[in-house]
């Protein structure tokens, strides 16, 4: 009876780190909320949407340099900018009215190989001592690395994924098109102005009662450089939103 016991809870604790939904509906999952994260990314062109990210982080930005510039010369250049960013956030909502953006991407779910540094997360004594430093992001934001408070549960999510045992997986990926986005073959050439350079999409985990979920999404940015995020999200009124990102070189320093 006692072997019995210990072979259930053995049982529990490997497929509470293991995947619990079928991969249809993964890929639903990350369909809703992927198109809602990339709105957000100023490597997407939907950011620059008048109220989004983009858009707000470069008004603030212009309007910031008007109010302190002294030269009257370069404070009527950056009224110019102020103004071409409203003209040109104007445009593009015409634009993709009819046209779609493309997310240049992998055809392959990656799984997250978590490989430890400095720390090694799946030590417990490393894992508590970091869960101090991420506990300051997620309950108080102190840094601002995140746009708004989400609250320690997310943290489990990290720990899911640093567990993960899943495998890659290869989709079509037609199967993400939503919103304003269509996925196509990788291309790093592309000088098309409504386009975003994905690199590759990792896959889900969600908590115990299916109501929150992390997955991880890579992009060229500066430099051509790969930036990569843990993309969380939540079940809300029966649809899955996106909820915030956090740079994943925080916890696996890469």
């Amino acid at each position: 009876m006692k072997l019995l016991s210990f072979l259930f809870f053995i049982f529990l604790f490997n497929f509470s780190y293991s995947q619990t939904i079928d991969f249809t509906t993964e890929k639903e999952i990350i369909k809703q909320t992927l198109s809602q994260y990339l709105d957000t990314n100023p490597n997407s062109i939907a950011s620059f949407f008048k109220g989004r990210k983009g858009y707000k982080l470069t008004a603030f930005g212009l309007e910031m340099g008007i109010a302190m510039e002294e030269d009257s010369l370069k404070r009527e250049d950056l009224k110019k900018d102020l103004n071409h960013l409203n003209y040109f956030s104007d445009s593009i909502s015409n634009v993709l009215k009819t046209k779609k953006i493309k997310v240049f991407i992998s055809d392959t779910l990656f799984a997250y190989k978590y490989i430890p540094t400095a720390n090694n997360l799946k030590n417990e004594t490393d894992w508590k001592q970091n869960y101090q430093y991420l506990l300051s992001d997620f309950k108080y934001n102190e840094l601002a690395r995140m746009d708004t408070i989400i609250g320690e549960e997310y943290i489990d999510l990290i720990k899911k994924q640093v567990y993960y045992k899943g495998e890659d997986k290869t989709f079509l990926r037609s199967e993400l098109d939503h919103s304003y986005y269509k996925y196509e073959k990788e291309n790093l050439t592309s000088k098309d102005e409504f386009s975003t350079r994905g690199s590759k999409i990792y896959r889900l985990v969600l908590n115990n009662n299916k109501t929150k979920g992390c997955y991880l999404f890579s992009f060229y940015c500066s430099q051509n450089k790969i930036c990569r995020s843990f993309i969380f999200i939540k079940k809300e009124n029966n649809k899955w939103v996106y909820v915030d990102e956090y740079p994943s070189w925080i916890v696996d320093e890469s």
